[in-house]
C-alpha cells in the first residue's frame, strides 16, 4: 500500500493537513482533521512534500503606516 496508518496527508479538495487513523478497505481511509475523523477515498489524498516544495516561503507582507497611503480623489467643485 501506498498509505501506512500515522501518515500525514492532505486532502486535494481543501488542501486541509490530516493523519491516516485507520484503514477501511482497499480504497478507504479513515482521516482525522483536527480532531474530526471521517473515512476519504484514497485518490482523494495525497502526501503533503509536493506541495511544500512548490509553494515556496511565505512572504511577509509589508506594513503600511498612514502617512504612506494614498489620498482619495479630490471631490469634484461646484462651479457658481
Amino acid at each position: 500500500m501506498k498509505y501506512e496508518i500515522g501518515d500525514t496527508v492532505i486532502l486535494l479538495q481543501t488542501d486541509e493537513e490530516g493523519t491516516i487513523v485507520e484503514f477501511l478497505d482497499d480504497g478507504m481511509v479513515m482521516v482525522d482533521v483536527k480532531g474530526v475523523r471521517f473515512p476519504v477515498y484514497t485518490d482523494q489524498i495525497d502526501f503533503p512534500y509536493f506541495k511544500m516544495f512548490t509553494s515556496g516561503k511565505p512572504t511577509e507582507k509589508k506594513k503600511m503606516f498612514v502617512d504612506e497611503v494614498r489620498r482619495e480623489k479630490q471631490p469634484a467643485r461646484i462651479a457658481t
